[in-house]
């Protein structure tokens, strides 16, 4: 997957989007910090941080799939992110955006080599279940060379995601010093 500079304006900008209208308590960023911090790019993930609620540090990690298939006719914007947000005790938080809702009531399915996860769903988001499900997903995202998220619309239409994890160790091990998680 080769980051273009219009993706990566579209996705600063998505990033910036989801802070602003974010409820009140994450939305208030750091006076003069506004702005978040490229860490860099390490193969097909991007590492990134930003300031929320009184200058406190939140890094992100994140990567588009290199690969979608589905009978849909649209389909918005995918992301597979990590988050750190140390000062709320909430690190390696794993989240999918669909680019659509997913069915009421549905689990996506993710397997990385031979490990397999259920997250839930809501909206148009998949998230590991809890951070014992986040941990292991991420040790074995560490591990492994792609991942690949199963879901089901609204509209019951099933959809495939693959991920290159190329650079994803790294891109981790650079939001853990920037967020000093061990």
């Amino acid at each position: 997957m080769r980051l273009t500079k219009k993706t990566f304006v579209r996705l600063s900008f998505f990033l910036a989007f989801a802070v602003l209208s974010a409820p009140p308590s994450l939305a208030q960023g750091k006076a003069g910090a506004g702005a978040e911090k490229d860490l860099g790019r390490f193969g097909d993930w991007q590492a990134q941080s930003f300031y929320e609620q009184k200058g406190k540090k939140t890094c992100v990690m994140w990567s588009l799939p290199i690969k979608s298939t589905g009978k849909y006719r649209k389909r918005g914007d995918i992301y597979m992110y990590v988050t750190h947000r140390p000062w709320l005790k909430k690190t390696n938080v794993v989240s999918f955006l669909a680019g659509y809702n997913y069915k009421k009531d549905s689990d996506a399915r993710v397997l990385v080599g031979g490990a397999k996860f259920i997250l839930f769903t809501d909206k148009d988001v998949a998230w590991a279940r809890n951070s014992k499900q986040d941990k292991a997903l991420v040790e074995a995202m560490r591990r492994g060379t792609t991942m690949t998220l199963d879901g089901l619309s609204a509209r019951s239409t099933r959809t495939t995601d693959i991920y290159s994890l190329t650079g994803f160790s790294k891109a981790h091990d650079v939001i853990n010093r920037a967020c000093r998680v061990k």
